[in-house]
């Protein structure tokens, strides 16, 4: 797990509270207080009390190979000198009669704050491709410590200790996640989603595009040497998504509002000499017509990929609309034959 502060080891939290809005307790005058801003992160267990997140799907952020969450907030009022030391790279010394300083108090205004996280690949469709994703703490608007990068797998596990002024408002201390040029952050504060750029996402959590009735379509035309040829397909299969890579027919994150809808059509191949030009399309529940975002087609299959669009993301039932049209041969005396579109009905549910 990259860092960019030394790993914790909270063997004795000194005195915490779950309470966020407890006040500090009284700094003795001869206590050894730590610089303003300390902040690292720690894989090891912490000895404090934790104020679990009241509402877990709150305390979440969703992309590609990130499922994090911040499962418990503590506010403290020391630290282990052994923290201390792991935080800074230096021991905080003796204390005037020269025994060591075994408790670490916050500076002047300011308060620790222990954040327990975890985060997992949700596995989106379609497998096999995930964009890095980075987690930093920011705090004011300061990148001060890295996290994790899902460059370097996609299961982390840790707490992260901050020391922040006492009055900071929970936005201002954060977990942040950037993905493919897009952000999104927890509080540290209270474990709570305070912003993102693809809300987009929550809308769409744990939803599923079901294929609920498909048309087959089969028929035959004459080739260009007068052989028998077949034109046949019906749509099999579809899935949604939030981000989608350009391997798989999408753009990256889909646009504001928006997810990508991928539907798997199983279509014949064609001979050379004939010309498949058929086109797709979806209607939405409100009437609305959308055009694929992708080209599927390959030289011999117009769908030899799946067609992607993108519908607007509390879309819950799609019509996919498939006008069939073939040429024969090229140039002006070209023939070409048409028939009556075919469909196949979508649901979108959790």
């Amino acid at each position: 797990m990259a860092a960019a502060a030394s790993l914790l080891v909270l063997t004795a939290c000194g005195g915490g509270t779950t309470d966020p809005e407890a006040a500090s307790a009284a700094v003795p005058e001869d206590a050894f207080q730590a610089p303003a801003d300390v902040a690292g992160v720690t894989s090891m267990s912490v000895d404090a009390q934790f104020r679990k997140v009241d509402d877990p799907e709150s305390a979440r952020v969703l992309a590609p190979g990130v499922d994090l969450r911040i499962t418990g907030v503590s506010r403290l009022d020391t630290l282990d000198a052994d923290v201390y030391t792991d935080l800074t790279g230096a021991a905080p010394g003796t204390d005037a009669e020269g025994r060591p300083i075994e408790v670490v108090h916050p500076a002047d205004g300011q308060v620790f704050y222990a954040a327990e996280y975890s985060s997992d690949d949700p596995r989106w469709a379609p497998r096999g491709e995930i964009p890095e994703s980075v987690a930093s703490v920011v705090v004011e608007g300061n990148n001060v410590a890295e996290v994790f990068d899902t460059a370097e797998g996609t299961m982390h596990r840790g707490t992260i200790v901050v020391s922040v002024p006492a009055d900071l408002k929970p936005d201002s201390a954060v977990l942040e996640v950037e993905t493919d040029e897009k952000f999104q952050s927890l509080s540290l504060l209270d474990g709570r989603r305070v912003s993102s750029d693809v809300d987009q996402v929550y809308e769409i959590v744990d939803h599923r595009a079901e294929v609920s009735s498909a048309e087959e379509f089969e028929e035959t035309f004459p080739g260009w040497t007068g052989d028998t040829q077949r034109i046949a397909g019906s749509a099999t299969d579809a899935f949604l998504t939030a981000w989608l890579g350009r391997d798989h027919g999408g753009d990256g994150w889909a646009g504001p509002g928006k997810v990508y809808l991928s539907v798997e059509m199983e279509w014949a191949e064609f001979e050379s000499t004939s010309f498949d030009e058929t086109t797709i399309h979806l209607e939405l529940d409100n009437g609305k017509t959308v055009q694929p975002s992708n080209d599927p087609s390959s030289l011999r299959n117009v769908f030899a990929n799946n067609v992607v669009f993108q519908i607007p993301a509390d879309t819950e039932a799609v019509t996919v609309v498939v006008e069939p049209r073939v040429r024969v041969g090229a140039g002006n005396s070209a023939e070409t034959h048409d028939w009556d579109p075919f469909t196949a009905e979508l649901t979108i549910a959790n």
